[in-house]
């Protein structure tokens, strides 16, 4: 197919609005690595979820490219990019959102657990490599879930449907790209396996979203995040913290909500998806929009939420000067127990407080488990 036979939905979406989208993640991804690597927040225990989300997100966005370039699966200019797109085009992009997603759902559980079970959170976070141990299991599981779509996928010629065996470069025909999210969509193993990565992919993690976060509205409706006035900073870290987690995984269930109806009830196959005029297409094109759109905007929660992460983004623009040594230690030290907070302690019935006498000496931070 030529570039130009698409429909404008495809053009105005694929060509236009999504490499402007892809422009913003890169650069808004970066700038959150960039100020999440820096020593003053790099030492908080909770950073280490915010980083790999950014870094997730920023894959999620150059893996995007190649759904621009061939309209998704709609122009391809030879074998070698029909083949890519089939095998690797979504699915590449599914394994690394499905990975923030659950990236999203281990940092929701953390801080589900210091509001309401503050007891046992400290001795979980004692655990070594917790971090990691959640993470790199998550990270294959998302992987093999995708597998069986990366392999059963296929390329070929639409004029080797036809007979026309020869046609080896395809110059009387097209290229066509099929993933394994079609392949075989009606027979019987396709249609359980779907029910399974559905289950993994989406229902699963939404409902662990939905429980956790309600969980915190609830916890910070009822107080069991106050502010302490000798320990004010303290207790602002922990519940604007409380209040990033929720904004991240509310934008999450509002941008990806169209994108999973289309899944859900109109992910069929369509042989003039491209050209015709289709509604389903319409609800596909601006599903994807979205879905990218919430891989770009978590920066805009960090900056507006998050204290210690707003000042460093600061100094890394040069906007600010940044501190000398001493005052760096004491911006480092004051910064080790506000942006997460310390774990929490009760303090009354119906209320949890900071507790001030667990906060870490710089000679100590790095092997707390207090987050940060």
């Amino acid at each position: 197919m030529a570039d130009g036979d698409v429909d404008v939905v495809h053009e105005v979406v694929y060509r236009r609005l999504l490499p402007i989208l892809v422009a913003l993640g890169v650069v808004a991804n970066l700038l959150c690595l960039a100020v999440l690597s820096r020593p003053t927040l790099r030492a908080a225990r909770v950073n280490s979820y915010l980083l790999v989300l950014a870094a997730s997100d920023l894959l999620v966005c150059a893996f995007h490219i190649p759904v621009i370039t061939t309209v998704t699966g709609c122009v391809f200019s030879g074998y070698s990019e029909a083949f890519y797109f089939a095998h690797f085009g979504w699915t590449t992009v599914g394994v690394l959102q499905t990975f923030g997603t659950y990236t999203i759902v281990w940092l929701s559980l953390d801080r589900f657990m210091a509001v309401w079970f503050y007891d046992l959170y400290p001795r979980i976070q004692q655990r070594p490599h917790v971090i990691r141990n959640r993470l790199v299991p998550t990270g294959i599981a998302c992987f093999a879930f995708h597998l069986v779509y990366m392999i059963n996928a296929e390329a070929h010629c639409s004029s080797w449907d036809l007979g026309d065996k020869e046609d080896l470069n395809c110059d009387r025909g097209q290229w066509i790209g099929t993933s394994g999210y079609q392949l075989h969509y009606s027979q019987s193993w396709h249609t359980v396996f779907r029910v399974f990565f559905s289950l993994f992919i989406r229902w699963i993690p939404s409902a662990l979203l939905l429980a956790f976060n309600a969980g915190l509205v609830i916890g910070v409706a009822r107080g069991r995040v106050t502010v302490p006035s000798a320990s004010h900073h303290h207790g602002h870290a922990e519940r604007n913290l409380v209040t990033t987690t929720i904004a991240i995984t509310v934008s999450f269930m509002l941008l990806t909500l169209p994108i999973v109806i289309y899944i859900t009830g109109f992910a069929y196959t369509m042989k003039d998806r491209c050209t015709g005029r289709h509604p389903e297409e319409v609800l596909r094109a601006v599903g994807n929009c979205l879905q990218l759109l919430e891989h770009v905007i978590h920066i805009f929660f960090l900056a507006g939420l998050n204290r210690g992460f707003r000042r460093e983004l600061k100094f890394f623009l040069r906007l600010e000067k940044s501190p000398r040594v001493g005052e760096e230690e004491k911006g480092e030290a004051e910064a080790a127990g506000v942006e997460t907070g310390q774990y929490l302690q009760p303090r009354g019935a119906n209320s949890t407080h900071l507790d001030r006498s667990v906060t870490p000496n710089m000679s100590t931070r790095n092997s707390t488990l207090h987050d940060t």
